[in-house]
């Protein structure tokens, strides 16, 4: 399975004691597009194996974490923004993609 937690904090230690990146994935409730991006994307084998090796995964909700999505302009879900340890921003996905287009877009990070 996915190694996630929704706890902001927590994540950002771990990212730092860990020195990896985080993969933030940004949703809301009664949002399609975001429960594709969990059951068909988050739920692949192989992106699971991507994030759980290379990233600290951080699941947040932009309606409890509104200073936090806006922290990082994010205003529409899905979107995966991902972070080095310092808080730079490296990537963004905005939008539902599939897996296969999620892998290639984690290759390119």
């Amino acid at each position: 399975g996915l190694n996630m937690t929704t706890d902001i904090d927590l994540a950002m230690n771990a990212s730092q004691s860990e020195n990896k990146p985080v993969a933030i994935i940004f949703d809301q409730a009664s949002c399609v597009y975001c429960d594709m991006l969990k059951n068909d994307v988050l739920s692949n084998s192989d992106v699971q194996k991507q994030l759980n090796e290379n990233y600290v995964v951080l699941l947040t909700d932009i309606n409890e974490n509104p200073k936090f999505a806006d922290k990082y302009k994010v205003y529409g879900t899905p979107t995966v923004i991902f972070i080095e340890p310092s808080g730079k921003i490296i990537h963004e996905i905005p939008g539902y993609v599939e897996s296969g287009e999620f892998l290639k877009e984690l290759k390119e990070i």
